[in-house]
């Protein structure tokens, strides 16, 4: 059987929800939200859809949040400027969406957040024999940023825990986009900076110098592809375990873990249920589940396929997170990853919000259609 490498986060990210604009107030709150709605729940029963409706019929929308099996549903308004939670809940035929990719469905405000406000900018085209590092306005999903500006302010490329200083060497034009060449002003530094990294394996990105103001980038060590892979402790193993009420394991990848923090960061594959799988990445800190981000697989009825045609035991972890930067930033820790899916390759930005990830930025490289 041909192996069809996909993922349900495509299918999802790119399926645009119909409905209300996420409201300043919303975006503000969010993490609110998600803290009043996780509270005393297990891991699997976290928030992860949302929808934005008018549920009481008082003129103004509230925010709807959902477990995955909507077993749990939680309504707050917030008209008032902060999250009140009401009882009633949305009934009848509801658009919910994953609340991992509300910032890429909805309308939310950039100048309001921190990070988003600099607009970074992955370098997904990088020759680092020759020192250039490009990126392309065809793979900007989100906003893009004034070319003028780029070329003047983004002068700081980042990967890892390493800042270089840049600077703008070219412009070309590819039809209707182009490809926006920097490189690094001390060319010795990418010896330093992409140590062990190949052109491809390595993704650094690029700010105005003003996002270093409040944003820390935090020393981590990685897995990389090609070595031989870890996977979890008995002890995290047990931790992990637990914190999703005994859900069995069968599979888990140690992604990355970053000593000032102590945080250690994993893939884990969850035994199928009900022809429902369940891929996370899971963070631990001092003996403890802190925050994971759930993926949700429907199955055949073997449970040996996705539906989109994906070994369960096998190909999961094709689409783990590449950790590209690990940021400390004034709305929470930041994860800079590169992600495989249907037919390309993502860039994006994860924030940790209570204790789950929600993607604030995603770019998209399209590579081939199946």
């Amino acid at each position: 059987m041909k192996k069809v490498i996909t993922s349900l986060l495509l299918i999802v990210c790119c399926t645009v929800v119909a409905q209300a604009q996420m409201s300043a107030t919303v975006q503000r709150n969010l993490p609110t939200i998600i803290e009043e709605f996780n509270k005393g729940k297990q891991g699997h029963e976290q928030a992860f859809w949302y929808t934005i409706v008018d549920v009481d019929k008082d003129g103004t929308n509230e925010f709807c949040v959902a477990s995955y099996d909507k077993n749990y549903i939680s309504t707050f308004k917030t008209s008032s400027g902060k999250p009140e939670r009401i009882r009633t809940i949305p009934q009848g035929d509801i658009n919910w969406g994953p609340l991992f990719h509300i910032y890429s469905s909805e309308g939310r405000d950039a100048t309001i957040d921190p990070t988003l406000k600099y607009r970074p900018l992955f370098l997904d085209k990088i020759q680092i024999s020759k020192n250039r590092f490009t990126t392309s306005n065809e793979t900007w999903l989100t906003e893009g940023v004034d070319v003028g500006k780029m070329k003047r302010t983004y002068n700081r490329i980042i990967f890892k825990p390493h800042i270089g200083n840049a600077k703008f060497v070219s412009e070309k034009s590819t039809g209707k986009n182009g490809l926006f060449t920097f490189a690094l002003t001390n060319a010795s530094m990418t010896k330093k900076m992409f140590r062990g990294y190949s052109d491809y394996q390595a993704t650094p990105f690029i700010v105005p110098q003003a996002w270093l103001n409040d944003h820390n980038v935090l020393d981590y060590s990685r897995w990389l592809n090609g070595e031989k892979e870890k996977t979890a402790s008995r002890d995290a193993a047990k931790i992990i375990s637990d914190f999703y009420g005994g859900k069995r394991i069968i599979a888990t990848k140690w992604l990355a873990s970053c000593p000032i923090n102590e945080r250690h960061f994993y893939m884990v594959l969850f035994e199928p249920q009900n022809h429902v799988g369940l891929m996370s990445m899971v963070c631990l800190a001092e003996g403890e589940v802190v925050s994971a981000y759930n993926d949700w697989k429907e199955l055949n009825e073997n449970d040996q396929y996705t539906l989109s045609g994906e070994d369960y035991d096998k190909d999961m972890f094709f689409h783990a997170p590449q950790i590209m930067a690990m940021v400390a930033a004034p709305d929470g820790l930041e994860l800079y990853v590169r992600w495989n899916s249907l037919e390309g390759i993502h860039y994006s930005i994860w924030r940790e919000m209570d204790t789950q990830w929600i993607q604030i930025q995603d770019d998209y490289e399209y590579l081939q259609a199946f």
